[in-house]
């Protein structure tokens, strides 16, 4: 069943990074490496590390929102990594860097792969303003490890 937007948000912990409207994560992506050689009619390939990719979301900015968007700006300043970091996809389901290394499928822990203690740090943000509109607030992050639905 597809969800509506509208009930997602952005949490750090329990606090709501106030004034967000877009997040999107960009998901694992797994290192390529070509294994043909001369005289293959087709290629083969060997796979290596898997990158935890990055997460991107945007809003109004809110300079009073000290437990938001001041918290992540610092986090951004000291390389902090957070794990708590919320991507809500409706009232209660949401994407989190993931604290367990059992074993876990998409969007449950159960068996497939082994899981790893993961987290994400800010890497940048940017504020803008334009005359016509509201300022607006930026931030990208880097996923060290994997992203789980909870």
């Amino acid at each position: 069943m597809a969800k509506v937007g509208k009930d997602g948000k952005v949490t750090l912990g329990a606090n709501t990074i106030v004034g967000m409207g877009t997040w999107n994560l960009d998901g694992i992506s797994v290192e390529e490496f070509d294994a043909s050689a001369f005289g293959d009619d087709w290629k083969s390939f060997e796979y290596g590390m898997k990158d935890g990719g990055s997460v991107t979301f945007s809003g109004h900015y809110d300079p009073t929102d000290t437990t938001g968007q001041q918290m992540l700006q610092l986090a951004n300043l000291y390389n902090s990594a957070l794990t708590d970091l919320r991507f809500y996809i409706d009232d209660t389901s949401y994407y989190v860097p993931s604290q367990s290394t059992s074993y876990f499928a998409p969007g449950a822990y159960s068996t497939g792969m082994p899981g790893k203690v993961s987290s994400v740090v800010i890497t940048s943000f940017s504020i803008g303003a334009d005359k016509s509109g509201l300022e607006t607030i930026n931030f990208t992050g880097k996923v060290s490890g994997l992203m789980v639905i909870v």
